[in-house]
């Protein structure tokens, strides 16, 4: 039996933008992100403090806010997000166009069941679903939450409900990513039980000498974490004491190992990056 790929995960620094001057350039760069994290279905985005540079606070609010925007669908977002400054440049984006991205339809339309990602809201005293429809559904279940979560809708007794979905959606359907802030890279470890920590850095070993080992350590790793440094530093120039141990501990990988130019774009990283381990993991 083919053992299953682990959770793939993403950590950036707050630092991301530090380089990018104006909100247009900064919505553009992270739209590029998203892009990247959706095409090569990562789970979870853990952006980390930057202790090295003096990171703007609307910065590290629009890397945040800007993914879980886009990540969400158009649907949903005049109901989850209110017009604000941040979002100016928001309409010009590229749309994910991920599968829970799903498109308009009539309640009736409906037929066996269906997953849709959607928000609570109450309606005349009762709880119900906006799920992008032509009418909100009914919501079957104790859950009183107004954050975006996914329900499944069946129809019950000639009705059509919704019930909130706790886990995955499916076993093989990409269902977007999780927007995580931590302080530092550390944390990630308190939240689990076994994780395999690989630096994008070129000062690594060059990926072709260790995709058999890496392939291998897949196996008994139930997440794996890709940290990137900033535009202007190396995740070594980055990190604070309480990091060290954790980054040193960690497999250091030269993704570009005969790159023609002196740097590598974060967009750009990302995207290369992705897609090689995407390979290992196909």
């Amino acid at each position: 039996m083919e053992t299953p790929f682990p959770t793939l995960s993403v950590a950036l620094p707050d630092s991301s933008l530090i380089d990018s001057k104006s909100l247009l350039e900064k919505s553009l760069r992270v739209a590029q992100f998203a892009r990247a994290l959706s095409i090569f279905r990562v789970e979870k985005v853990y952006v980390y403090h930057d202790a090295s540079s003096a990171v703007r606070p609307d910065d590290s609010k629009l890397i945040t806010l800007l993914l879980e925007y886009l990540d969400t669908p158009q649907y949903l977002r005049k109901l989850l997000y209110p017009k604000m400054k941040l979002l100016q440049f928001a309409g010009m984006l590229p749309p994910i166009q991920s599968p829970h991205h799903k498109k308009f339809l009539r309640a009736s339309e409906i037929r066996g069941e269906e997953a849709r990602a959607g928000v609570l809201v109450r309606d005349r005293g009762k709880w119900v679903v906006d799920v992008g429809l032509d009418r909100t559904v009914p919501f079957v279940g104790n859950t009183e939450t107004t954050r975006k979560a996914n329900f499944k809708l069946s129809v019950k007794e000639g009705q059509l409900v919704a019930n909130e979905i706790i886990g995955k959606v499916g076993d093989s359907e990409y269902w977007g990513y999780h927007v995580l802030i931590v302080r530092t890279l550390s944390e990630i470890t308190s939240r689990l039980s076994s994780v395999k920590f690989l630096i994008t850095t070129r000062r690594g070993k060059p990926i072709p000498l260790i995709i058999p080992s890496l392939t291998k350590s897949f196996n008994h790793t139930s997440e794996v974490v890709l940290i990137f440094g900033s535009p202007r530093n190396d995740v070594w120039e980055i990190v604070n004491e309480i990091d060290r141990d954790l980054v040193s501990s960690s497999l250091a990988i030269n993704m570009f190992p005969l790159q023609g130019t002196n740097t590598v774009r974060l967009e750009e990283a990302l995207l290369g990056s992705l897609a090689i381990i995407n390979s290992i993991r196909a």
